[in-house]
């Protein structure tokens, strides 16, 4: 197998992914065993790498094969006049369409991953999106019907239940065929893109203690453990449901190899503590391999030249470490 050609869209062009993008992938250059693709606007991006001095060598994709050390740009076009930290419709639309361009090219084999910096979820809805973020939208475009956001950073690999919904709503998602479903794609990801044949994973309880045999909630009793029989019964090395407050502490042990925590917060606080600067989100269940940057567009340092790039820079890595998986 060649080098794999990975896709990375800038994000919004307001926000700081052009700017992370460009100091990851100049970072990469010379270390890295893949080829790139930048999926946003020329211009801005070229713009981005003179004002914040990122010595990188751009060129427009297709015009001419991209020398050794340079990065082609799928070029889209960016807004006219892009004003850095704020929300507008334009930047949007812009975003989405980085997106679905790149989509288009995993879902063709033409790329063999997707790398997304961060989007705004108020200007994508502006532009007419109806989606809450990268997850529900690629989701869309490549007509999957099951799949999960898993996130992965310092000593977890941790799958999320439910992604963005109140805490309410959050919990009304957790039942059985629900949780089975998520630990499928968890068993899937573990066994096929990180190559544990036999994967630990440790289901999170919903409630204080989990539960505290009834005690604090019957979710435990009446959802969780249902779930955890049946996916023990197809073969797979699924333990819990665990109590939360002591389950990360045993994860970074080493104890565990995966995580399935039942609602957004309860995998997130620890997963940042543990990696805030170089956590990497990925989409499970996809037919192509998708990580992101573990952070948003950060409007109030656009544009300021201060993006750290770590987050961006290990989303990289993993995605060729996946691309590059037999």
């Amino acid at each position: 197998m060649g080098r794999p050609l990975i896709a990375v869209t800038q994000g919004d062009p307001a926000g700081i992914g052009g700017e992370v993008a460009l100091k990851a992938l100049r970072s990469r250059l010379g270390k890295s065993r893949a080829d790139y693709l930048l999926v946003g606007g020329f211009d801005q991006l070229a713009g981005t790498a003179r004002k914040m001095r990122i010595k990188i060598s751009l060129t427009r994709w297709g015009r001419l094969p991209a020398r050794p050390g340079q990065i082609p740009v799928l070029d889209l076009g960016a807004p006219a006049k892009v004003a850095w930290g704020k929300v507008s419709k334009a930047s949007g639309a812009a975003a989405v369409r980085y997106i679905e361009a790149a989509a288009r090219l995993a879902l063709a084999g033409e790329a063999q991953a997707l790398v997304t910096a961060p989007i705004n979820k108020e200007a994508i809805h502006l532009s007419g999106s109806p989606f809450p973020g990268h997850t529900e939208m690629l989701a869309e475009i490549s007509k999957t019907k099951k799949f999960a956001m898993m996130m992965v950073g310092g000593p977890f690999k941790i799958t999320l239940q439910s992604i963005h919904l109140s805490l309410r709503d959050a919990v009304g998602k957790v039942t059985p065929a629900a949780v089975l479903e998520k630990l499928d794609l968890t068993q899937r990801a573990m066994t096929g893109w990180f190559g544990l044949p036999k994967p630990r994973i440790a289901v999170a309880g919903l409630n204080p203690h989990a539960g505290e045999k009834g005690a604090f909630g019957q979710e435990e009793i009446k959802i969780l453990k249902p779930a955890i029989q049946k996916a023990r019964r197809k073969g797979w090395n699924v333990s819990g449901p665990h109590p939360a407050d002591t389950l990360f502490y045993w994860a970074a042990q080493g104890r565990y190899d995966a995580i399935l925590c039942m609602y957004h917060d309860q995998g997130l606080i620890p997963l940042k503590l543990a990696a805030f600067d170089s956590g990497v989100n990925m989409t499970l269940g996809l037919p192509f391999v998708r990580t992101s940057p573990d952070h948003g567009t950060a409007f109030d340092i656009a544009g300021k030249g201060r993006a750290r790039p770590d987050s961006m820079e290990a989303a990289l890595a993993l995605a060729e470490k996946l691309a590059a998986r037999p």
